[in-house]
């Protein structure tokens, strides 16, 4: 049900509607499961200085970046939780990187997207093993690029990336996993060689 508030005439919606927000469908659900929008990628001109901005303005904690030096150009990488998400914004100055990433809920998902999308006959743009996450690329209809990932549990540095074969079975992708564990521990947390990816 909606209707306009009392004082300000503003329309106020009733989300309790089901005619207005329908319940999840759970059955006959196809698809991987998308656990939800997880972080942004911006272009800035100087990110180090827009990463400032958003640790002065809201509390964010920066937790990497790159310089100029980087293949991908210069980079920060900002959360408001590092427990939680190894980053919520990401800023690069080279435009093709401007992305939002959607988390899927397990490895499977992951795989299951990536076949999706490629069946559907979209061209997958990159695909990185970032250590923190395994994830795709592609663009939307309209050239939006849009980040499929599925958080490993690991903590390394940003920016960081290995190519990746979606199409290797779980057991390679694990195991692969598990390697770059292993570099990242023996170069000690949030810290590792970085082939740089977005």
């Amino acid at each position: 049900m909606t209707g306009k508030h009392a004082k300000t005439g503003v329309i106020v919606v009733d989300r309790s509607d089901p005619a207005i927000v329908p319940a999840k469908k759970t059955n006959g659900r196809s698809g991987p499961q998308i656990v939800g929008l997880r972080h942004v990628g911006m272009v800035a001109e100087n990110p180090a200085a827009l990463g400032r901005f958003y640790q002065d303005t809201l509390g964010l904690q920066l937790v990497g970046g790159s310089g100029e030096e980087n293949p991908f150009g210069a980079s920060a990488f900002l959360t408001s939780d590092p427990a939680e998400d190894s980053h919520q914004i990401a800023i690069f100055t080279d435009p093709a990187l401007r992305h939002v990433a959607f988390k899927v809920a397990t490895l499977a998902d992951l795989r299951a997207a990536y076949h999706r999308i490629v069946d559907m006959g979209l061209a997958i743009k990159m695909a990185f093993n970032h250590g923190v996450s395994l994830a795709f690329y592609f663009e939307d209809l309209e050239g939006n690029l849009v980040e499929v990932y599925w958080a490993t549990g690991i903590a390394l540095g940003q920016p960081y990336g290995d190519p990746l074969d979606l199409t290797l079975p779980e057991e390679a992708l694990r195991r692969d996993i598990e390697r770059v564990a292993r570099q990242a521990n023996a170069f000690g947390p949030l810290s590792a060689p970085s082939t740089s990816a977005p």
